[in-house]
């Protein structure tokens, strides 16, 4: 059987994500496209574009964050008979369920149509080289990251893969049928992307330009942040050596622009650790997002006693019980156990409205995992021990002590941020912390949308 995936543009798409199944919408005239790509600031709004496309509540806006990796890593408290519950079950056939996983999908592949209809006009020689440089080198990192996450959600388990055919690693705009690749291709031309993003970004980063849209470089896949998801990614095909290279870059050169976040950071309620920010999305609504979803009645929530067996009793880590976790009580609330991340501080202006996605503090966890020597991973566990503050007893950690203390590090530093699930992917976990439901394929991979699949002989 192959597998065909139909990938054609629309014109609804450069800017807004309005269109809702791009599947099935026809594309755009070329001389339109050709219009808008004859300026600078054309390829400035299409770039842009992209960005509102991955902070939409779809995606990294809540959905991938806050939302549904979170219950896929068991980290709210649900009721079996709602949505919620069926996703803490793994019931991907549930309708509900189902419609989130379709919808996050099909929206990755509609912000990877935009990117290639970007990357197709961007050698049109109306750029400048530095420019040419940026535009094209966040382009790039940013179709490595989305394919990246589709990957770790509708990819194989690491390890576990096959020579059969398993997504499409969309790199053009065709009115072609775009065959769906193998692990081994998809995972080619997904380093292509990330080593050519890592060489134009650094040309420009380094040197820095004049230039309104050379700002906020924490809000954009800038040059540290392709080395960070590099990390990431050589870490997910179990390339150790690699993932420790990218990590231990990361660590040594982002120094002036990016640091571990301190217990005094968490005192003043910067509960998001932006200092650590290697890229993230600003949401401008975050404040009423997160309102709905966390503080409010009926919102998410834990019980204190699994959050604190979680931090295993240690009162002195500044992500713990009445630190980043707190009791809401009151008629508007009840009496709820709640995740304070995303409750920032209104002195804190230009973080209040941050939702990370690559952060320093993973980093210090892939470079602590890639290691077997003490003289390496001993250093880095003491410099995560003091920056959250932890009582943790690391001083003679073995190898199977600092892997324990890495894995559950994804979970109390990350929690509310996406990540844990894919650690229990990656890993293979066969016991999923908090879940009854054994570790497994059916798990783990969640299931492409039948609609958007088309099977020939």
């Amino acid at each position: 059987m192959k597998r065909i995936i139909y990938y054609i543009l629309s014109s609804c798409l450069l800017l807004t994500t309005g269109c809702s199944n791009w599947l099935d919408v026809k594309p755009s005239n070329r001389v339109e496209q050709e219009e808008m790509f004859s300026t600078e600031d054309g390829f400035k709004n299409s770039l842009t574009g992209v960005y509102i496309n991955l902070k939409s509540g779809s995606l990294y806006g809540q959905t991938l964050t806050m939302e549904l990796n979170e219950y896929l890593a068991q980290h709210w408290k649900t009721n079996a008979s709602e949505a919620p519950g069926y996703i803490s079950a793994y019931d991907y056939g549930n309708s509900s369920v189902q419609s989130m996983i379709d919808q996050v999908y099909t929206d990755f592949y509609n912000t990877i149509v935009n990117i290639n209809n970007l990357l197709d006009f961007v050698d049109n020689g109306v750029l400048s080289e530095d420019m040419y440089n940026l535009i094209k080198g966040e382009a790039l990192g940013l179709r490595a990251f989305c394919h990246l996450d589709l990957l770790r959600l509708y990819g194989p388990i690491p390890g576990k893969q096959t020579d059969k055919k398993i997504l499409s690693y969309a790199r053009e705009v065709s009115r072609q049928n775009m065959p769906v690749n193998t692990w081994a291709e998809y995972i080619a031309f997904l380093e292509q992307d990330l080593n050519e993003a890592e060489a134009l970004l650094e040309k420009i980063e380094k040197k820095g330009i004049e230039n309104d849209y050379f700002t906020y470089r924490q809000n954009r896949m800038n040059y540290w942040a392709v080395m960070a998801v590099k990390a990431r990614f050589y870490l997910w095909i179990q390339n150790k050596e690699k993932a420790a290279e990218y990590a231990a870059k990361v660590i040594a050169g982002a120094g002036e622009q990016f640091k571990l976040s301190q217990p005094q950071d968490f005192t003043d309620k910067d509960y998001i650790a932006s200092s650590e920010h290697l890229f993230s999305i600003h949401v401008y609504d975050l404040e009423d997002i997160t309102e709905a979803f966390f503080y409010r009645a009926g919102g998410v929530e834990q019980t204190k006693s699994l959050i604190a067996k979680l931090f295993e009793g240690d009162v002195t880590d500044c992500r713990g019980d009445e630190k980043l976790w707190k009791q809401l009580k009151g008629s508007n609330s009840g009496d709820r156990y709640v995740l304070m991340k995303y409750k920032q501080s209104e002195a804190l202006v230009t973080t209040r409205e941050q939702i990370p996605l690559v952060r320093l503090y993973e980093m210090y966890l892939i470079a602590i995992e890639c290691s077997d020597e003490a003289s390496v991973y001993q250093p880095l566990i003491k410099q995560l021990l003091t920056a959250r503050n932890m009582s943790l007893d690391m001083d003679n950690a073995g190898v199977d002590q600092k892997n324990q203390f890495v894995a559950m590090e994804y979970h109390k530093e990350f929690y509310g941020e996406g990540q844990a699930f894919y650690q229990s992917k990656r890993r293979n976990d066969e016991t999923i912390m908090w879940s009854n439901t054994p570790g497994s394929a059916s798990v783990y991979v969640l299931p492409i949308p039948k609609g958007e699949i088309k099977y020939e002989e």
